[in-house]
């Protein structure tokens, strides 16, 4: 569930290679939609709390960035 809820949102953020995240599947790719679709989902929940957290809200950005990296990268070499 979290996996294709991940793999969605990465498809919406990285258009580029949306053709290639619609037809992959590895148990590695889907470790990192898993941990997009989670890491995405605490970032919404940062952003929407009172008060707002800054260094967490900065911290999970850099996270998804460096989870989509991760991802175009895998994609690439495949």
């Amino acid at each position: 569930m979290s996996r294709e809820r991940g793999r969605r949102k990465l498809m919406l953020r990285l258009p580029d290679i949306r053709h290639l995240l619609a037809g992959m599947s590895s148990e590695a790719l889907g470790e990192m939609f898993e941990a997009y679709d989670l890491a995405v989902d605490a970032l919404d929940r940062f952003r929407n709390q009172s008060p707002r957290e800054d260094k967490l809200i900065s911290e999970y950005e850099q996270l998804c960035r460096e989870i989509e990296q991760e991802v175009v990268v895998y994609c690439k070499d495949q």
